[in-house]
């Protein structure tokens, strides 16, 4: 490793660390995390044979970004939707129990193939592909009744507070 490549990474770190570390912390809301994220970049970038980088501020911070999106697909968990999830921290607040109980009929007021499709995909938290393996379907049939049930219960559910919950759940796939 030549002196004035590591003379260049060292003032590099030693100037935007904190700027860096912030960007991290940005996408992975760990201040841990986001200094580990930033450290490992500037280590692969010592490492790197390859000291032709002409805009070496905007590399980093890039890589930086991609290694914060990098962490959070790696420690990304789907979990299915259960009847805890679905019930309200009070559960003796009568409003959330009106909601809990429209959510469920609205459910089982899908059509019939939306509503086996909605279940194992949205509350079971099966992949597509899995759920049209087991249905005996193809994926994009899949998709055609995921977005369907979402339709109707968007029309079903447009006065509750909780259809933001159903958003957020198609937002995860």
């Amino acid at each position: 490793m030549n002196d004035q490549w590591l003379n260049k990474v060292e003032g590099l770190f030693k100037k935007q660390y904190q700027e860096l570390c912030l960007i991290a912390y940005s996408y992975v809301a760990d201040i841990d995390e986001a200094e580990d994220i930033v450290q490992d970049v500037f280590i692969s970038l010592l490492r790197r044979q390859d000291h032709n980088i002409l805009e070496m501020d905007r590399y980093v911070k890039r890589s930086v970004k991609n290694a914060s999106l990098n962490k959070i697909r790696q420690s990304k968990k789907i979990e299915p939707i259960t009847e805890k999830v679905l019930k309200l921290p009070y559960p003796e607040n009568p409003q959330r129990i009106h909601h809990d109980e429209e959510i469920k009929t609205a459910i089982q007021n899908l059509p019939v193939q939306c509503k086996k499709v909605f279940e194992l995909c949205a509350l079971e938290g099966q992949k597509y592909s899995t759920a049209a393996e087991t249905l005996n379907i193809s994926v994009n049939t899949v998709k055609s009744h995921m977005k369907k049930a979402y339709k109707i219960l968007r029309v079903e559910l447009q006065d509750t507070q909780l259809f933001l919950l159903l958003l957020l759940i198609s937002h995860l796939r």
